[in-house]
C-alpha cells in the first residue's frame, strides 16, 4: 500500500485545434478479481502485447498479462513482502522475451531492479543497492540485445538522473547530473547507433542530454514554465531527431505541449486548450513524422482519457473514454499502434468496485499499418578468432545476401572505437582484423569491447576482451 502512496505523492507544428468525432475506440476488460490492479505498461510481442502492472494483495506487486494466445492472461512476477511495481516495459522486434524496469521499496528507501524473460522464466537482477532513493526508472534495448536503463537517486540533498547499462554483464552505473537542484521523472530512447537520449524537468525547466562518443553532453534547458505534474515523454523517429510530450502550466491550468528539434531548434506546439488540467501525455511518431498522443483530463467530475494527432496538419482532439468513474494512466508506455496502425490505450478504472486494466482499441486504424516482424534466426552472424587478444583479432562474419555491410567495434560505454567494414559487400563468409588502433588513430584502452555487424537490416554481435 506504501507504493500507492507514494506514486500518488511523485505523480511540431504549429495550427490551430479542432475537437474530433470520427475516431471512436472499444474498451475491453483485461484485469476481473477482487484486488486493485493499477499502472498498465505496454510493449508488442509477436501476435500480440505484453503489459506489466501492479497488483495490490496486500502490497504492490508486479504482474505481467499477453494476449498472444487470443486472450489475457495474467501471470505474477514478484510475490514478497515489499511494495514492486514494473515502472517501464520494453522489447525487441520479432522477440517474444520482455524487459521490465521494477521499482521496489527496500526500507527505509526504494532501488531499481531489472526483470527479463516471460512468464516461464524470468531473470530478476538489482541494479542498484544502496541507501538513496531510486526512483521512475525507463528501459530499453538495443539492437545487441543490451538492456538501458535511467532513473532518479537521492544523492543526499537533492535528486540527480543515473544511467545503468549491462553490456559487460554486470550493472554498470554513471551519474548523468550533478547540481544543487531537482532532477526528476527522467525518460530515455536510444538512437540508431544505441547512445542513450535523456529529458527531464528540475520542476522549473524541460533539460535534454545525450551521451555522443561515451560523453554525456550539457544538459541544455529547452523548455520554461514547467511544473511539478510535467511528466515529459520521450521518442527519436527514424532520424534521430527527438520528440517530446510534457503537461505545462499556462498560467490557467496544465495542457498538453509537444516540442521537437527536426529543424536544429527546439520548436514547441501547444496540444490542448480547455479549462481543466491534462496530464501524463505520451507519443508515438509515424513513419512519415506525424505525431499522436495520448493523455489524461482531469475533467470536473471525473478523470478521462483523450487521444490527439497533427496528422492533418493542425492539432485533432477526441475523447476515448466518457463514464462516471475515473480512468486514469501515468507517465509510461501506455500508447501504441499495432502492426495494422491501429491504437491503443491502456489504463485502469475502479467500474467494478475495485481497480482494473483497460484496453481502448481504436475502431479504425489512427496510422498506415507497419507490418509484422516474425520471430526467425539471424540471418547474419560473426564471430572472432579468440575471445582474448593483445595486438590483433580475426572477425569472421556471414551475411546472407549482397548489399551494404557494416562491421564497427564499441567499447563498454557504447562508444564507437573503430569501423572494420562499411559499404558493399557480396553474400557468403568475410574476415577482417583489428590492430587495436582507434578511429582516432591510437591505440586502444585494454577491456572489454562489442564487434557488431549490421547487413540487410539485420545485426549480430560477439564481445571481445583487449589485454
Amino acid at each position: 500500500m506504501r507504493k500507492n502512496i507514494i506514486l500518488t505523492a511523485l505523480l511540431l507544428t504549429a495550427g490551430s485545434l479542432t475537437l474530433s468525432r470520427a475516431q471512436t475506440w472499444s474498451v475491453e476488460q483485461i484485469t476481473e478479481n477482487t484486488e486493485s490492479d493499477q499502472y498498465p505498461f505496454v510493449t508488442r510481442v509477436p501476435l500480440g502485447f505484453t503489459i506489466v502492472y501492479a497488483h495490490n494483495d496486500g502490497d504492490q506487486e508486479a504482474f505481467v498479462a499477453s494476449n498472444v494466445s487470443g486472450s489475457w492472461t495474467s501471470s505474477r512476477i514478484t510475490d514478497n513482502s515489499t511494495s514492486d511495481v514494473g515502472l517501464d516495459i520494453a522489447s525487441w522486434p520479432g522477440k517474444k522475451d520482455v524487459h521490465i524496469a521494477l521499482w521496489w521499496t527496500d526500507t527505509p528507501d526504494w532501488e531499481i531492479s531489472y526483470c527479463g524473460g516471460n512468464p516461464s522464466d524470468w531473470n530478476i537482477q538489482r541494479v542498484t543497492d544502496d541507501a538513496n532513493a531510486d526512483a521512475w526508472p525507463s528501459i530499453e534495448i538495443d539492437q545487441n540485445g543490451f538492456v538501458h536503463m535511467v532513473f532518479q537517486k537521492n544523492t543526499g540533498g537533492d535528486n540527480e538522473i543515473f544511467y545503468a547499462n549491462n553490456k559487460t554483464g554486470d550493472w554498470n552505473v554513471e551519474q548523468v547530473t550533478d547540481n544543487g537542484v531537482e532532477d526528476l521523472v527522467p525518460w530515455m530512447a536510444l538512437d540508431s547507433d544505441g547512445n542513450p537520449h535523456i529529458v527531464y524537468t528540475d520542476i522549473s525547466n524541460l533539460f535534454y542530454t545525450k551521451k555522443t562518443a561515451g560523453i554525456w553532453t550539457t544538459p541544455v534547458s529547452i523548455m520554461s514554465g514547467l511544473g511539478t505534474n510535467s511528466y515529459p515523454y520521450l521518442v527519436l523517429d527514424r532520424e534521430d531527431y527527438a520528440h517530446i510530450s510534457y503537461a505545462k502550466n499556462d498560467g490557467i491550468d496544465y495542457e498538453i505541449y509537444y516540442a521537437n528539434n527536426v529543424t536544429g531548434d527546439w520548436q514547441e506546439s501547444k496540444v490542448t486548450t480547455n479549462d481543466y488540467d491534462d496530464a501524463y501525455p505520451t507519443l508515438f511518431v509515424n513513419p512519415d513524422g506525424k505525431i499522436h498522443i495520448a493523455y489524461q483530463a482531469i475533467e470536473a467530475a471525473d478523470k478521462e482519457i483523450f487521444y490527439a494527432n497533427n496528422v492533418g496538419g493542425v492539432w485533432d482532439i477526441g475523447r476515448v473514454t466518457d463514464n462516471s468513474v475515473h480512468d486514469e494512466v501515468i507517465l509510461g508506455r501506455f500508447f501504441i499502434p499495432d502492426g495494422q496502425g491501429f491504437g491503443y490505450i491502456f489504463f485502469w478504472n475502479s467500474s467494478d468496485g475495485d481497480n482494473e486494466i483497460y484496453m481502448a482499441r481504436s475502431d479504425t486504424p489512427i496510422m498506415e499499418g507497419i507490418e509484422e516482424i516474425e520471430q526467425m534466426p539471424n540471418p547474419v552472424s560473426i564471430s572472432l578468432d579468440r575471445g582474448v587478444f593483445s595486438l590483433a583479432s580475426t572477425v569472421g562474419y556471414s551475411v546472407h545476401q549482397a548489399g551494404n555491410v557494416s562491421v564497427k567495434v564499441y567499447d563498454a560505454s557504447g562508444s564507437l572505437a573503430k569501423t572494420l567494414v562499411y559499404g558493399s559487400q557480396s553474400q557468403g563468409e568475410h574476415t577482417v582484423t583489428w590492430n587495436g588502433i582507434t578511429d582516432q588513430g591510437v591505440k586502444a584502452a585494454p577491456g572489454i569491447y562489442f564487434f557488431r555487424l549490421v547487413a540487410a537490416g539485420e545485426t549480430a554481435s560477439v564481445k571481445a576482451v583487449l589485454k
